[in-house]
């Protein structure tokens, strides 16, 4: 009989659109409450935003075809969901990614761009990588020995991409090691070079050296006879600071997302690009907290005046960066608000001394809708940077549209 009375008043309670509710035992809480909502945070992904943004992309190269980096899963937007997007870009070339399982993924969802595999591999999925015409790095004598097993054991020949590095210092074959280690490849008969690429650093006079060594290495190989393939050289900071690093072809990251390595960059202003995602999260809890109180471990945030308090289900583990408490913004109910605590699982923000909004309203943290919400408008309140989508965890829900 319990049971079924505790049922009745739920199921009651539930159907309601308006519960009202005796000061002794809800005074906080918002009258309204909405029987369904979201209580999970997620992403949303523009077609038409990705594709402008290829199409600018090429034409900041004067045409040349873009290689679409899309590591660390897209930068936590969608590896496959992305490269599925791009897939319909006549600008994009290629799709570059630095994990094997993210190279094969992306093959296994019917993309036909060449995938290029920047990084290592797994050897029980080398016949997976080499049965989706993934092109492997060579980027050390190692790597190099590992591959041309894979092509004895699949029988299969095998592309190949030369990886260089000029000075970079991180990754790939050391320049001077390149020739010896492109010839032995020119007389092994299971592989075949289609890419030689290396990876530019920031500062510009350095980087204008590796570029000198880059071209004397492609033109020395070309001299003795050995095909280089594509040759390119350029992420999105070099592409737009240095004409002469586009090569063949040019290998942005940040770019296709919409934002630019530096706000400041003059090219922004030449090839507007547009916010390709919104990171959307709902308000779980709504709660007014008096003077004197505090939130977080921390008590980062000490309530000065009654204000009301929202709740949103994303922190720092999802990948929202956590310096957002200090100065950034959400978009909720067509109205800024800002965020005053962010803690692992939880965003807390400022709704003022008296609100309209419910629970189950939805707040977009980052997003094209307004200047401070935009990722340049979020690093710049948080005194960041635009590499701020980076950390996004890959279970985040993403939903596709055509056009936001």
């Amino acid at each position: 009989m319990e049971q079924n009375r505790r049922q009745f008043i739920y199921n009651t309670l539930a159907g309601l659109t308006t519960i009202t509710v005796g000061p002794q035992l809800l005074a906080n809480t918002p009258l309204l409450f909405k029987r369904s909502y979201e209580s999970k945070p997620w992403l949303e992904l523009s077609k038409s935003a990705y594709l402008h943004n290829a199409a600018q992309i090429s034409k900041m190269a004067g045409g040349k075809p873009v290689i679409a980096v899309l590591k660390n899963n897209a930068y936590g937007l969608g590896d496959v969901q992305v490269a599925k997007i791009l897939n319909n870009s006549t600008s994009i070339a290629s799709i570059a990614v630095v994990t094997d399982e993210s190279a094969i993924a992306i093959g296994r969802a019917g993309v036909k761009k060449s995938i290029l595999l920047m990084g290592d591999f797994d050897f029980d999925n080398g016949p997976s990588l080499v049965n989706g015409h993934v092109i492997l790095s060579i980027f050390s004598k190692d790597s190099l020995k590992k591959i041309q097993l894979l092509s004895q054991e699949t029988k299969k020949l095998v592309k190949v991409a030369l990886y260089v590095d000029t000075g970079l210092g991180r990754m790939g074959i050391p320049y001077e090691q390149t020739h010896t280690i492109a010839q032995e490849i020119s007389k092994s008969g299971g592989l075949k070079i289609t890419h030689t690429f290396s990876t530019l650093t920031s500062p510009k006079d350095f980087a204008i050296r590796q570029i000198h060594r880059f071209e004397t290495l492609i033109k020395n190989l070309n001299e003795n006879g050995i095909s280089t393939g594509l040759a390119h050289l350029a992420p999105s900071y070099s592409l737009l600071d240095l004409s002469n690093s586009h090569q063949d072809a040019v290998r942005p990251g940040i770019l296709l997302h919409g934002s630019f390595p530096n706000a400041k960059m003059e090219k922004a202003k030449e090839f507007p690009l547009e916010v390709s995602y919104r990171l959307k999260a709902p308000v779980i809890r709504l709660e007014k907290l008096k003077a004197g109180d505090t939130i977080g471990f921390s008590r980062f945030y000490k309530v000065e005046r009654e204000e009301w308090i929202a709740t949103l289900p994303i922190g720092w583990a999802d990948g929202y960066d956590s310096r957002a408490e200090n100065g950034a913004k959400v978009l909720l109910g067509n109205e800024l608000y800002k965020v005053v605590n962010v803690n692992s699982s939880h965003t807390n923000i400022s709704l003022g001394s008296e609100t309209k909004i419910k629970i189950g309203d939805v707040a977009t943290l980052i997003g094209p809708e307004n200047p401070e919400i935009t990722p340049a408008g979020f690093a710049k309140l948080i005194d960041g940077n635009n590499y701020l989508q980076i950390q996004y965890k890959e279970s985040l829900p993403k939903r596709i549209y055509e056009t936001f």
